[in-house]
């Protein structure tokens, strides 16, 4: 299995946009999340069969897996492509990586919250935050060694570049399917310390010379399959556009804790862009407007199989599981593109276009005067 990882790996390299388009301000990306912005540093820390590595992830745009959680690209990889960059090889990436353009810290499953008795998340946002301090120093001791390297950032990539954070939604999972809270009591308990952690991650990545950090928000979870079906819903914690009102609720608390976060950082930190995302309302306006993005199925999953949103927990995508008695292997729907969820949990390779044109636009920026556009000629994605 391993030599086949190898040679996915080479092909996979191979496939992925060299781009040399006009000026851009932002030479670099350095990203740290989790599954959502993962291009495969899971994969390569934990080389054994998890979901992405198998058919059809990867179907619209690769061809084949490519250790993402989508069937094509993921909002970092449209991000890239719109500023003229190669995508952004995994930190932990040892075969065919380039760095020259930054770096992936994002790996799934991760959570802000460190590993503890309650859940296992070993590449957390501090392992990623360590992970980035480490690769920064073996870089510039390389260039004062060796002078500037074609596969290595330059030494002002590091201020220059755009930070890029998406993480949180693992620390909602975690809370309700260990530790048993309800929406109310993640509220309580969980949320105001997310926030504060990843306020102060922002300002570990200042002290590192990060200038232009872009934060985003958790996405409307009540309206996923996985959060419809796995967890119990009395029948009035509907919306009219069929999402848990409750659970996203929880989110929109915390996105608000996170938004107020940031003001304060950002007042702390000076001659920064410290930016947030507010992709909660791009994507549940997917679901508010689906005709307006071209999107015609709303809550059921496209890869998945099962029930009112074609998703079973048993039975996930690219998976053989048992249905109704029956084991069933996981197929994907014939047209990716009309679908906002891929499987169950994550975006569709159309849906999170749309979600990068969306935020290049400007409009879900705080503060509203930072703007890509004026900093960097973007191509069209």
């Amino acid at each position: 299995m391993g030599s086949r990882f190898f040679l996915q790996a080479l092909v996979l390299t191979a496939l992925l946009p060299v781009i040399a388009y006009g000026k851009c301000d932002f030479p670099a990306i350095f990203n740290f999340g989790d599954s959502n912005s993962d291009t495969g540093g899971w994969h390569f820390a934990f080389p054994y069969q998890m979901l992405p590595d198998n058919a059809p992830y990867g179907r619209t745009f690769f061809g084949q897996p490519s250790y993402r959680y989508s069937d094509g690209r993921l909002s970092v990889d449209f991000l890239a492509q719109a500023l003229g960059l190669p995508f952004i090889s995994p930190f932990l990436q040892s075969v065919g990586s380039r760095f020259e353009q930054g770096a992936n810290f994002a790996a799934s499953g991760a959570s802000v919250r460190p590993t503890s008795t309650d859940f296992n998340a070993p590449i957390s946002l501090t392992v990623q935050l360590n992970q980035f301090k480490v690769f920064k120093q073996q870089v510039l001791d390389t260039i004062s060694s060796h002078g500037s390297l074609n596969y290595l950032p330059s030494a002002d990539s590091f201020k220059t570049g755009i930070y890029t954070i998406e993480i949180g939604g693992n620390d909602f999972d975690n809370a309700y399917r260990s530790l048993k809270l309800s929406p109310l009591q993640v509220k309580q308990t969980i949320l105001p310390k997310l926030a504060k952690s990843v306020g102060g991650a922002v300002q570990e990545l200042y002290n590192e010379g990060a200038r232009t950090i872009l934060v985003k928000d958790v996405g409307p979870q009540g309206c996923g399959p996985f959060w419809l079906t796995y967890f119990s819903h009395a029948p009035t914690d509907f919306d009219q556009h069929g999402c848990s009102i409750s659970y996203n609720d929880a989110v929109q608390f915390y996105n608000t804790q996170l938004r107020e976060q940031l003001s304060l950082v950002r007042k702390q930190l000076p001659g920064a862009d410290i930016v947030y995302v507010s992709q909660y309302d791009i994507i549940y306006d997917f679901f508010a407007n689906p005709s307006k993005y071209g999107f015609k199925a709303t809550t059921q999953s496209c890869c998945g199989v099962g029930g009112k949103y074609n998703f079973t927990w048993a039975a996930q995508c690219g998976l053989t599981g048992p249905v109704n008695g029956k084991s069933v292997t996981v197929g994907s729907c014939s047209d990716p593109a009309s679908y906002i969820i891929w499987d169950g949990i994550h975006l569709t390779d159309q849906a999170n276009r749309v979600l990068t044109q969306q935020i290049l636009g400007g409009k879900y920026f705080e503060p509203s005067t930072f703007s890509i556009t004026s900093r960097c000629q973007t191509q069209p994605i």
